[in-house]
């Protein structure tokens, strides 16, 4: 496992940014895609905003703005407008 994961790393090393950006977009959407429509909603941007900041052990102002910053990260990308986070969004 651990050397399979060391070539991931070092392949991963060897991408261009796009590439990596549109990698990490996928690995995104596939994770948090509780649907399996292939983008996030707003339950599951949510979702994924409270599992990088748990609202339960980080608490407060501080971390409220947080995720409400956060939050409004994902949907600056969001180009069309119509709520739903796509793969090629999420990579620009």
């Amino acid at each position: 496992m651990a050397a399979g994961l060391l070539a991931l790393l070092t392949g991963a090393c060897a991408l261009d940014a796009q590439t990596g950006l549109a990698v990490g977009a996928g690995v995104t959407v596939a994770v948090n895609d509780r649907d399996g429509d292939g983008m996030l909603d707003a339950v599951e941007v949510q979702a994924l905003v409270e599992k990088a900041f748990p609202p339960d052990t980080l608490g407060g102002g501080f971390w409220d703005g947080m995720r409400a910053s956060l939050a409004a990260a994902y949907w600056a990308r969001d180009l069309d407008r119509d709520g739903r986070l796509s793969v090629a969004e999420l990579a620009r």
